[in-house]
């Protein structure tokens, strides 16, 4: 078939028009407009756009100013997918899922029942998120009916009826919940209400060699299926309050806080979160500050394990400075981990004579590293006083000062009364003692045993004997668990 001159010209303009209603509708799309008639919010107030990232925190992305009844929050760029919040005030905001795709949507609601009078427009994942909140709303409420009438009608029979229909409450939300996931899968609203469902026990239980039931396998189970319904691949989580909340609970309630096991817990979901850069990153992040300078005793090994197998190793992010630094803090912190025999320490006292804690009697030694001119170090010194004074007969505490001023030093020992205190310094400049122990603030003390293995650090002056008392049942406790007692 052959097409004359002017009607090829004709196709071809017919052509161009159409590539220029496609072009202007697809910049027509670009950016996003999230428009908010939310009845309850005063006209003129100015509101934020924000969204989650982690638990309890938001990152601002917009603000707008009521006019008209109406919050238009836009802007040329797209937002990235999560739960972003409507901010009234710092405490008072109101959430909803933007999947990535969905940019232009409109929100209508009422500040009083958000949950229950909320409509979308153009968002289909809220929608299908709002419908399960909104189950959940009214199947809570059922639930506080029973319980305010149980709490009129105390008896067996009663409690017993109560106790089965909210059992049937709890059956009916999750089954819904199982379905709407099976029903919406590949959404992002499905991947936040799967976030939300706890793995499912099993009811019947192993049995040990002795016949009996194992006590221990539903909570192996649990925890080894606990990160199933998490989908770590998925970024778009980080800005949710679910990957937080999650791990939070993970290493509060299910680690045992030793250093061993956090590592291998640590591990475990480190190699979840690698499916996805951006999450890896947050979550070497989070567990390492979690751990860094965690108040029980006895992690320290954790920071270095993380900083050796994961910062040290495939942190791409670091440049080379950022990564001397973890390798810097890595070879100090190393000899210094509880457990490890104390790094050598030769210091002398005012009339020249050297001591070493190595050479120490007492069932419990304390370096305690101290400047002369140091506020804390001064408030400090009297508690020092009194818990030697109590504890003399089993602890010899070392009081070296960091200063290279003897003046000073006897100064402070005159002054403070540290007199039956072995009070030092580094009389041949041998150390650096933020390098070598540690010590970046003052004042800093490790607590070691007989056999001067680090025990503690850092603990305060005034809760040096409660720490010992501690250790010391802890000691018991032990021995008893290891003679089968």
């Amino acid at each position: 078939m052959r097409i004359s001159r002017a009607a090829f010209r004709y196709f071809k303009s017919l052509l161009l028009i159409a590539s220029l209603i496609f072009s202007t509708e697809s910049f027509a799309q670009d950016g996003h407009s999230i428009k908010v008639r939310m009845k309850g919010v005063t006209e003129g107030r100015t509101c934020h756009l924000a969204h989650f990232f982690g638990y309890n925190q938001y990152i601002k992305v917009d603000s707008a100013k009521v006019e008209n009844g109406e919050l238009n929050f836009k802007g040329k760029d797209p937002l990235k997918g999560g739960i972003y919040l409507i901010v009234l005030s710092p405490s008072k905001y109101y959430d909803f899922a933007i999947n990535g795709k969905e940019q232009f949507m409109e929100i209508e609601g009422d500040t009083t029942d958000f949950v229950g009078s909320v409509k979308f427009k153009g968002s289909r994942e809220n929608e299908i998120l709002f419908g399960y909140r909104k189950f959940l709303q009214d199947k809570s409420k059922e639930a506080e009916a029973m319980s305010a009438m149980a709490k009129m009608k105390n008896d067996p029979t009663s409690q017993e009826m109560n106790r089965k229909k909210v059992e049937l409450i709890q059956k009916e939300v999750d089954t819904y919940m199982k379905n709407i996931v099976k029903e919406n899968e590949g959404t992002f609203a499905a991947k936040v209400i799967k976030a939300n469902i706890d793995p499912e026990l099993p009811t019947v239980l192993p049995k040990k060699a002795n016949g009996r039931p194992d006590s221990t396998y539903l909570f192996n189970y649990y925890k080894g299926h606990y990160f199933d319904n998490l989908d770590f691949a998925d970024d778009r989580l980080l800005r949710s309050p679910f990957i937080h909340s999650r791990m939070e609970r993970y290493f509060k309630d299910l680690v045992y806080q030793t250093t061993d096991s956090v590592n291998h817990d640590a591990d475990k979901v480190l190699k979840l979160a690698k499916k996805n850069q951006e999450v890896y990153r947050w979550a070497l992040w989070w567990v390492t500050n979690k751990y860094e300078n965690n108040e029980i005793v006895g992690l320290d090994g954790v920071f270095i394990h993380l900083a050796e197998n994961y910062y040290l190793k495939d942190a791409d992010w670091l440049d080379s400075t950022q990564r001397a630094k973890f390798k810097e803090r890595v070879d100090i912190l190393k000899p210094l981990q509880t457990g490890f025999v104390f790094p050598t320490l030769i210091v002398a006292d005012s009339l020249g004579r050297e001591y070493n804690p190595m050479q120490s009697k007492t069932k419990y030694t304390i370096v305690h590293f101290y400047d002369p001119d140091c506020g804390h170090c001064k408030e400090s010194a009297p508690k020092l006083m009194e818990f030697y004074n109590k504890n003399k007969d089993k602890a010899t505490i070392y009081n070296v000062s960091v200063a290279y001023d003897t003046k000073k030093m006897n100064n402070f020992v005159h002054g403070y009364k540290t007199q039956p205190l072995l009070n030092l310094w580094d009389s041949k400049g041998r150390y650096y003692f933020r390098k070598n122990f540690d010590v970046y603030s003052t004042p800093t003390n490790y607590i070691l045993d007989k056999d001067k293995k680090i025990i503690a650090r850092r603990i305060p002056v005034d809760k040096l004997e409660d720490f010992i008392n501690f250790y010391e049942r802890q000691q018991i406790q032990k021995m008893s668990g290891n003679t089968g007692k």
